[in-house]
Parts: C-alpha cells; structure tokens; sequence
C-alpha cells in the first residue's frame, strides 16, 4: 500500500506546480479571445469619400470679361466698350464690342464687332467674330489652311486697306505666324491677295482681318475666322452624283425643285456645294448653299433652289489635308 500512497502524492504535489505556474504574477489567467463580431463573408464599414466638388458653368459676365479680353489681347482693340450678353442657343450667346478712340468715334456709334462665343464646363471660349465693315468670303470658319493662304474679302467704303494676319491659338497671347496687308483696287470693294505664314506648331489658329481709325490708326473693328492648319494630303474627289440627272438646256443645266448630289471623296470629312452668280468679279458674292459633315455615311448634299436663279454651282471637300473643288457648271431655275 505505501508504493501507491506515494505515487498518489507525487501526482498532487505535480498538479499544485502546475497550477502556480499559470498564476506566477498573481494576477487571473487571460481569458479567451472574443469571437469576431462580424460575420463570415461580411466587410467592415468604412468611411464614406468625401462629395466632389460641385463645377460651377461660367457666367454671362464671364462671357462679356472673355469677349472684352480677347478683342485687347487678339485684335488689338486698346480700350474694347461691350455691350450686354445675349443667348444665341443653349451653350452659345453673343457679345458686341465697340472701340472707344478718344476724338475719333463715340462709343455708341462706332463700328460693332461682334463675338460669338460656346460656354464649356470652365470657361467660355471664342468662335469668331464679323463685322458690317468687313465680309470674309474665304476662307471660311473651321477650313483646314496652309501657306500660301489665299484670301477673298469685301469691306466698306472707309476701308482702303485691310491688315490681315494668321495666328496659332496657344496659352496666353496667340502666336503670328504671318501677315499681309490687302489694298482695294479703284472704286471697288473687293480685295483678294495671299498671306505667307511660317510652319505652324499646332492644330489651331485664327485670320484677324481688322479695319483701323482714321484718326490715329487705332483698330477699331475685326473679322476674326477660327480655322485649322492642314496635316497630311488634300482630299480627293472620286465621283459626284445628282438626282435627279440635271438635264441641259441652252447651256445651262436646268434646276429641279429639290437637287441632292451625292460625293465620293478620300480624306473627306465635309462638303458644301457653293452658288456664284453670273457676272464679272462675282467671286465675292458666292455663297455655300448646302454643307454635309456626316462624312461617315457618306457626303451628300440637298438643295432647294429658289426660281429664278442663274449662276456657277461648284463642290467642295474638306478634310485635314486641305480643301479640294470640283465645277458642276451654270445652272439656271425657271
């Protein structure tokens, strides 16, 4: 019996050891972690990002501050008077702008520009301006140009001669890549000439055609035509089509009530078809009297011409390589 009492004894004696150890600081033993409050699959919450901040469109009276300071900066105008703000369409509006030349034209009387500008998210931006002083008949606004750029305006009878000059759009004040002066000749309106400018680095630019005071020189009026500078080769006219086929009569092709002529053209994104009437020097009455810019299905150009008309119908395509035209010939509606 004593063999098992001191086995006994020594199994007691054991577990008291072990015992203590657990509890050698005399503080309880840890408790067992607590079970994940989330349930298997789930996310924890997280804060949630802060709104965006809310983008304000420019204001009316920002478009009159960027029309005032495009006709300093651009055109040349020393002290731009604008008139108020008006709507044109939901994100386009005019501005008129007169200069104000001491001794030399009252602000309420001189000649207007006027400046069309499109509001986008931040800013308004400017897509040109005319003038009664000045009519620009080429080139046209958005025509892909490149040096020499041949031009073809009428002025009033106070303009003996028009500076022109190209730009190319860019941060702060345009960059002039050339200019030109173009002189009436005798009695007549018309002015045509070229305008040299150097290679440009961008895609963008401007011809500013401006009239100037009398009195000191002053520019008091502008025709600006936003356009763009070629990349690449010109488009080329494949076929041009009409229906109905216009039939010939005494040498002019005879107009029906409604024409379409349907254009086949490479590097093409737009054609017009243009009327110039009969006549000597009627270049710079001509007139585009139908545009197509769906160049993706196809160009194709619908007309309703009024009675009566007689003159030279011609196409032309645009693309980024430059423009090319093709004659249709006299046309002539009873």
């Amino acid at each position: 019996m004593r063999p098992i009492r001191s086995i006994a004894t020594a199994l007691l004696v054991a577990s008291v050891a072990l015992v203590g150890c657990g509890t050698r600081d005399g503080g309880p033993a840890s408790p067992p972690a607590a079970p994940p409050t989330n349930a298997p699959g789930t996310v924890a919450p997280t804060t949630p990002p802060p709104p965006r901040p809310t983008i304000r469109p420019p204001s009316t009276a920002e478009a009159v501050a960027t029309a005032k300071a495009f006709m300093r900066r651009e055109v040349g105008i020393l002290d731009p008077v604008a008139g108020p703000f008006r709507w044109t369409g939901a994100r386009t509006g005019q501005v008129d702008i007169r200069s104000r030349i001491p001794q030399d034209v009252n602000p309420l009387r001189g000649p207007v520009s006027t400046v069309s500008l499109q509001r986008l998210t931040k800013v308004w931006y400017v897509l040109g301006t005319r003038t009664d002083g000045i009519r620009v008949v080429s080139p046209r606004p958005q025509d892909p140009i490149r040096s020499p750029l041949a031009v073809l305006a009428s002025v009033s009878a106070g303009a003996a001669v028009v500076p022109v000059r190209v730009t190319q759009d860019r941060y702060g004040k345009d960059l002039e890549l050339g200019s030109a002066y173009l002189t009436r000749q005798a009695e007549s309106p018309d002015l045509s000439g070229q305008v040299a400018f150097r290679r440009p680095s961008g895609p963008t630019g401007s011809v500013i055609f401006t009239t100037v005071s009398g009195h000191n020189g002053e520019v008091w009026s502008a025709a600006v035509i936003r356009v763009r500078f070629t990349t690449g080769q010109p488009p080329q006219i494949l076929a041009v089509r009409s229906s109905p086929t216009l039939v010939e009569k005494d040498g002019w092709l005879q107009l029906p009530e409604v024409v379409s002529f349907q254009v086949t053209a490479t590097r093409a994104t737009r054609a017009r078809l243009i009327l110039t009437p009969t006549g000597t020097g009627t270049a710079w009455s001509s007139s585009v009297v139908a545009e197509d810019r769906t160049a993706g299905n196809g160009l194709r150009l619908t007309w309703r011409p009024d009675d009566g008309i007689l003159g030279h119908l011609s196409i032309e395509v645009l693309g980024p390589g430059g423009t090319t035209g093709r004659d249709i010939g006299g046309v002539h509606r009873e």
